[in-house]
């Protein structure tokens, strides 16, 4: 369900590139933990070049899925539209 969330997120807006606001995304959506390693006691610093690589790729992915959706349901308005014209004549 997580991961549905942050691609309708990332449909509507665009990886972050300041390092605070990635920070905040990836804490809302509970990935914080992929992307910062443990170090002693707590967290270390985090991974954005990876972080960023990952969400842009999650965001294609959403893309391509609404891509997907649209043309299915373009489709099935066509052969709607063909099944009544032909049982008109």
């Amino acid at each position: 369900m997580r991961t549905l969330q942050l691609k309708l997120f990332l449909l509507f807006r665009s990886v972050p590139n300041d390092d605070m606001t990635l920070r905040q995304l990836l804490d809302k959506f509970g990935l914080i933990e992929r992307f910062t390693p443990y170090v002693a006691g707590g967290r270390g610093a985090l991974r954005n070049g990876e972080a960023r690589e990952w969400l842009e790729k999650r965001r294609n992915e959403a893309i391509a899925e609404v891509t997907l959706a649209v043309a299915t349901i373009a489709m099935l308005a066509a052969i709607v539209a063909a099944m009544r014209s032909y049982s008109g004549r």
